[in-house]
Formats: C-alpha cells, sequence, structure tokens
C-alpha cells in the first residue's frame, strides 16, 4: 500500500492511502515530538539552529526541528479560552522559552527570548486559524458545539465557539479578508521563510546573504519567471535606482546598499518589519541607519576618489603644457640655428668670392679653409681660426 502525502501543516502530517474496498482512511495524529527526542539522544545534547541577531527567525539546518518542536510547546501549553497570543499566561510562555533553550543550542539573550515569543505568536494564530477554518463548517453554534476538534478541550471550544460568532470577531475577520485581497504579490516560498530562503543562498565562502533585490527575484520567480507583473514592476524599479546610483558615481562600487535601500523606500516598512522581506527582518531605525550610513560612506568615499583622479589628471595637463611649450621652445631654436647656419655659409662664401677676385695674395692653405667652410653644411669658427695659425707658423 503506498502513502501519497495530501498536505503538511505545523505540527501535523495528513496522509490518504490507496484503499481497498472497506477500508477506513488512515490519519496520522499530532506530532508530539518523539522526532525531536530521539535526536537530541543520539547526539547526547541540545540541536543546532541559528537566530541572526538581525532577525527574528531560525534559519539553518535546524530550523524545521525549531519549528516542529516550537508546535509541540505552544499546543501543550498555551490555551485558546482566550482572544488572542497576548492574553495567553506568563507562565506558559516561560515554559515554552525555557524548553527552547533547553533543546537548541542558543545564547539566553533578549534577542533569542523575543525571537523566540514571536515564532509562538506565529504558531498560536497558526493553529486557531485551522480552528476556525473548523468552526465555519458549521452553520450554527450548536453544530459547532457537538462537534469540537480534537485540538483542544471543552472549556476552550465553548470560549472558541463564542468568540468566532461574536460581532467583533466577525468584523475583524472580516477587515483582515479585505487586506488579505489587496496583496497583488504572492510568492513561491509556501511555508518556508524569506530569511530561510536567503540564509540557504548565502555565499558560502563569505557568509553574505542575497540582497533585497536578489532575495526579491529569488522568493518571486519560478522557472524563469515572474508570479505576476505587478512583482516584475517592483524589481525593474529597485534595478532603475540601483543603475542611476552606479552610473552617478561613476566607480565599481558595492550595489548590495543600494539596493537595500532602493527596496525599502519603495515597499517602505509595516508593523516594524520590512514590506517584501517578511516579518523575520526586523528594520528597527539603527539597522536602517546603519544601510543609509553605509551608503553614504560609500559614496563619501566615491567622491574622495574623484578628487583625487581629477587631481592627479590636472598635474598631467600640466606637465603635458609644459612638454608642448619646450617643445615649440625647441622648434624655434633649431628654425634660428638653420637660419643662422645659412647665414654664416653665405657670408664664408662672399668673402671667399671677394678674396679671389681681388686677389689679395692671401696663402692658398687659408683660402682652401675657407672654401671648404663654405661648402659644409656647419661653418666652424674655431678650426678656421686654428688652421690658419698653422699656415703662419
Amino acid at each position: 500500500m503506498t502513502n501519497v502525502p495530501v498536505s503538511a501543516s505545523i505540527g501535523t502530517t495528513d496522509v490518504i492511502s490507496h484503499l481497498q474496498s472497506g477500508q477506513k482512511r488512515k490519519r496520522r495524529g499530532k506530532t508530539i515530538g518523539l522526532s525531536i527526542q530521539k535526536k537530541r539522544k543520539n547526539i547526547n545534547g541540545k540541536l543546532n539552529v541559528i537566530i541572526p541577531p538581525d532577525q527574528r527567525v531560525a534559519v539553518g539546518p535546524g530550523a524545521n526541528d525549531f519549528v516542529t518542536d516550537f508546535s509541540v510547546k505552544v499546543f501543550q501549553h498555551a490555551r485558546y479560552d482566550v482572544k488572542n497570543w497576548k492574553n495567553v499566561s506568563d507562565l506558559a510562555k516561560d515554559r515554552i522559552i525555557a524548553h527552547i533553550l533547553d533543546t537548541f543550542q542558543l545564547s539566553d539573550t533578549r534577542h533569542v527570548r523575543d525571537t523566540i515569543l514571536d515564532q509562538a505568536n506565529k504558531l498560536y494564530r497558526y493553529r486557531r486559524s485551522r480552528l476556525h477554518d473548523h468552526f465555519k463548517k458549521y452553520v450554527t453554534k450548536e453544530e459547532s458545539f457537538l462537534n469540537m476538534p480534537a485540538e483542544v478541550n471543552e472549556v476552550e471550544w465553548k470560549f472558541l465557539v463564542e468568540y468566532f460568532s461574536s460581532d467583533s470577531f466577525k468584523k475583524m475577520s472580516e477587515r483582515n479578508k479585505a487586506n488579505k485581497a489587496k496583496q497583488k504579490i504572492p510568492h513561491i516560498c509556501e511555508r518556508k521563510s524569506f530569511r530561510a530562503v536567503s540564509f540557504e543562498k548565502r555565499n558560502t565562502n563569505t557568509g553574505k546573504e542575497p540582497n533585497f533585490q536578489k532575495l526579491w527575484e529569488l522568493t518571486h520567480m519560478k522557472n524563469g519567471h515572474w508570479v505576476n507583473d505587478a512583482s516584475s514592476e517592483l524589481n525593474d524599479k529597485v534595478k532603475e535606482i540601483v543603475a542611476d546610483q552606479i552610473q552617478e558615481n561613476e566607480e565599481e562600487i558595492d550595489a548590495d546598499p543600494i539596493a537595500n535601500a532602493a527596496f525599502v523606500r519603495i515597499m517602505g516598512e509595516k508593523s516594524g518589519y520590512y514590506r517584501g522581506q517578511s516579518s523575520g527582518t526586523k528594520p528597527s531605525r539603527r539597522c536602517m541607519n546603519e544601510i543609509q550610513e553605509q551608503l553614504q560612506a560609500q559614496q563619501k568615499e566615491t567622491e574622495e576618489e574623484r578628487r583625487k583622479r581629477e587631481s592627479v589628471e590636472d598635474k598631467l595637463i600640466e606637465v603635458q603644457k609644459k612638454l608642448e611649450e619646450e617643445q615649440e621652445n625647441r622648434e624655434v631654436m633649431e628654425t634660428r640655428l638653420v637660419r643662422d647656419q645659412k647665414m654664416v655659409k653665405e657670408g664664408i662664401k662672399a668673402l671667399v668670392s671677394h678674396m679671389q677676385i681681388s686677389k689679395s695674395g692671401l696663402p692658398s692653405t687659408i683660402l682652401n679653409i675657407i672654401t671648404d667652410s663654405s661648402d659644409s653644411d656647419v661653418a666652424n669658427p674655431t678650426s678656421l681660426i686654428n688652421d690658419t695659425e698653422d699656415e703662419r707658423a
């Protein structure tokens, strides 16, 4: 007989069997934490789980065990004959915290305790929602009373039936339903948190997780296609802002702070978390300020590099200008030298011609020297003087 999973809610697993004629459907009951106890016994210690310092969610390989064990303890300790989680007794909450700290390797800090209570609140609300779904199956309160689910006792179910039937709850339920209908961008993560997806996709060498824009792609694209046009349009807006910032800086800069700031600017915040990043990411002013400070520091560094580059470019232009001036002066000097040499050569030729006509009786050696000088490209007065003195001696 083959078992085929139908659904898997927190703390329960329902299966349907291929039944033969006359057989009844079998279902597994509620998880009571035996698998967690067995794992603890095998390792003879506490189970591993990670709660990042800036997030109120468990991530890593032990996250599923964390949620499963949570579900068991919420079911065991939190009563349902109250309006909401806030009205659950402090004693029940303390017992849940104590158990989680005893089961998992977690530091007993305020952040960890707040995360435990936050997760317990979500699980509690989820269970109440399932109880409300069961209540809605019946038309009258009397029918609901007669069909009490196994998760609660008679006192709790009586309270819930009266509460679910009250006008205040109905108004709240309709309001929540209307708000839910306004959510136009679904995701593909099912019950896995965005933070768990982010942790799984982190860089294993550096530990760096995807920025908000990359995480949006991971949680809203399936097989290379966006879940709808709205998710694609939002992504395009963020990428456009990032591209403009990078182009404006004209430098290779870290795009992650820019993408995070752009995403938060477009999506905004809601009830203490970033929209589009799940309620596990608590923004806090400090966290948001850090993003802005990183961006400002990066822009300041880019501006400093630009000033340095401009200073170097100015010096290079100045050196180039001086080289051009020197080249121009050298060309002028060469032109003058050529002109002077030409004038000297023509003067020597004129002198020789005059001497030959006048037959001044100069020694033939001097005439030859003058003639040779006039025929050469460059006159050398020093050699002329030296040769004349040798002739006279």
